[in-house]
């Protein structure tokens, strides 16, 4: 998709009473406090669960979503396959060679063992994995919430980069929000599995 197309990807959701919508290359936090439904909204936005009657969303294919879990459920065998898996097509070696270079880990080969890898190796990995498969829109659960401060806030800034280089609309859901807000463009504050989520007007 050239960078023209990919600029008039849009994120919309809606009720009879209310428009939230999230232009290309946008950084969106989803804030609310445990057990408000952040992680049931992201799984809505990418389609794994049904949206409530009454709510719709509108949003650019294709969408990549990472889940809070610890250890990570890889998919790959090995660094490479997990960069590759899910690609409509094969990348050459420097592409993806290039691709953990961005993301901070040129330390790694494409041989590497996936267990071997610290918690902020595999959110990258993750994200290096994503920006191949070129998203309209990335959902991100809590990706930051185990990290040291230092550490989250060098992580939120390299995303927030990312999604405005690329033209990539990025969801994220965190329950220390605190680590996002330098960076966001937008707060949607749910309180509710059954409610949209409200803009927060002050950030």
């Amino acid at each position: 998709m050239s960078q023209t197309d990919s600029s008039r990807h849009t994120l919309k959701l809606s009720n009879a009473s209310a428009i939230l919508q999230a232009e290309a290359g946008e950084l969106v936090l989803l804030q609310g406090d445990t057990g408000s439904g952040k992680t049931t909204w992201l799984k809505r936005l990418a389609h794994l669960t049904d949206m409530p009657e009454g709510f719709s969303i509108e949003a650019g294919e294709p969408v990549r979503m990472s889940f809070d879990q610890q250890p990570p459920i890889w998919l790959g065998q090995n660094v490479g396959e997990e960069l590759c898996f899910g690609l409509r097509q094969q990348l050459e070696l420097e592409t993806l060679m290039t691709s953990l270079q961005q993301w901070g880990l040129s330390d790694l080969e494409l041989s590497s063992e996936l267990k071997s890898l610290n918690r902020l190796q595999a959110i990258r990995l993750t994200l290096a994995g994503m920006a191949l498969a070129k998203p309209a829109l990335v959902l991100l659960d809590a990706p930051t919430d185990a990290l040291s401060a230092e550490t989250a806030t060098m992580l939120c800034k390299e995303i927030s980069d990312w999604a405005t280089d690329s033209n990539t609309i990025v969801v994220v859901a965190s329950n220390r929000w605190h680590d996002w807000q330098p960076v966001t463009s937008q707060i949607w504050v749910t309180s509710s599995v059954d409610e949209l989520p409200q803009v927060k007007d002050n950030i």
